[in-house]
């Protein structure tokens, strides 16, 4: 008998690309009818072991049933019919009405975002993490949709992505990433056969892009650190040139305690810690405008709410005439930049910052300009 489901990887030939093909299940239908479905993603030597995968292997027969029951059947080996009987009648027992929501001995109408908040405290996500989650709970509530597994189809996470559009308060990369974090979760019950498929592999949304950073240069740290500024003023400048000079969030600045997460080598401290938002462990050392900041408050940061200082920081900005947005996040992007002026090496620079994947890092590299200065210089002078 031949065979009506068979795997395809890098059909679009996205490998050459990015290193990374699609996994997907060909359907052979009638003639002229063939339907695709994603089922994961690898790269051209991992491809085959994991279409081996029990789920997919179990998929795949699945579908086999299927078509040979609807040629039975004498039903027309359409799309739109096949589509029936996988998303449709799977939720369905004509003979059992209490079972009709049931799926592989899931229960459709259980709570997604109960079984996000259920996931997540097992997962033991660091405290940043698991805050980001539960914000996208909080607005599926909000929204009242995709309250079900049943919802999870296609046309609803259009429409979710719809709602949040209508808010007028996300960027599309923070759109992106409430859709990623849901998709995580989605792949999570469709890998373990709770629903009957993953609706993010049948949606295309758009994925936007992060604003360019824009990191003080050392001329405006330094304007920052001698200006004169008011009690309440100078308390906020010196936390960012604290943040600035060792590259601590805002949240780990907070969490700071000099005498159990430093240690002094020559005539420098360092900051031995673990990053609150990911866990991540970090090294780096505390430059002597930070250091001068801890010797003027007697090594206990006098710490303010994140949205005040953001304020505060503001109103420096205008104060100070510097043409830049400035925030908490800006003294870490200057921090991250300084060091790659002056050429640190950038697995150093990751350390320092606590990244975990040094391709973050790069991001930095790439606004610097003294090195495009210097390498001009170069080519120009061995120019004949």
């Amino acid at each position: 008998m031949k065979k009506r489901v068979k795997v395809v990887f890098d059909r679009k030939g996205s490998v050459a690309k990015t290193g990374y093909g699609k996994i997907e299940l060909c359907i052979y239908l009638q003639a002229g009818e063939r339907k695709y479905e994603t089922v994961g993603t690898a790269t051209s030597e991992e491809w085959e072991a994991a279409a081996q995968n029990k789920n997919v292997v179990a998929r795949i027969k699945h579908y086999e049933q299927i078509i040979n029951a609807m040629t039975v059947l004498g039903e027309d080996l359409t799309i739109e019919t096949f589509n029936r009987h996988v998303y449709g009648s799977e939720l369905k027992d004509i003979e059992t009405p209490d079972n009709k929501y049931m799926y592989m001995g899931h229960d459709q109408r259980r709570s997604f975002p109960q079984f996000i908040e259920e996931y997540l405290q097992k997962e033991g996500l660091s405290e940043g993490t698991s805050k980001h989650v539960k914000v996208v709970v909080e607005s599926l509530n909000k929204s009242h949709m995709l309250q079900t597994f049943a919802d999870l189809t296609p046309a609803n996470i259009i429409k979710y992505d719809d709602y949040l559009h209508a808010q007028n308060n996300k960027t599309l990369s923070t759109i992106w990433g409430y859709h990623k974090r849901l998709k995580k979760y989605t792949r999570v019950l469709w890998r373990d056969q709770m629903i009957p498929n993953n609706p993010y592999d049948h949606v295309q949304l758009k994925r936007g892009k992060h604003k360019e950073r824009r990191p003080l240069n050392e001329e405006e740290l330094l304007k920052m650190r001698k200006a004169k500024l008011s009690d309440k003023l100078a308390r906020v400048r010196d936390l960012f040139i604290f943040m600035a000079y060792t590259g601590l969030s805002y949240v780990d600045m907070c969490s700071f305690d000099f005498m159990t997460m430093t240690e002094k080598k020559g005539r420098l401290f360092y900051i031995d810690g673990a990053r609150v938002k990911t866990g991540s462990k970090f090294f780096t050392p505390i430059l002597p405008p930070a250091q001068a900041v801890l010797d003027k408050y007697n090594y206990k940061l006098p710490i303010i709410t994140n949205q005040k200082l953001n304020d505060y920081l503001h109103v420096i900005q205008e104060k100070l005439d510097i043409n830049k947005p400035i925030t908490c996040h800006v003294a870490r992007h200057s921090f991250a930049t300084l060091l790659l002026t002056y050429d640190f090496p950038i697995e150093k620079v990751a350390r320092a910052l606590g990244h975990k994947d040094i391709k973050t890092t790069q991001v930095y590299a790439k606004i610097l300009k003294k090195p495009m200065f210097q390498h001009t210089e170069q080519i120009v002078s061995a120019i004949r």
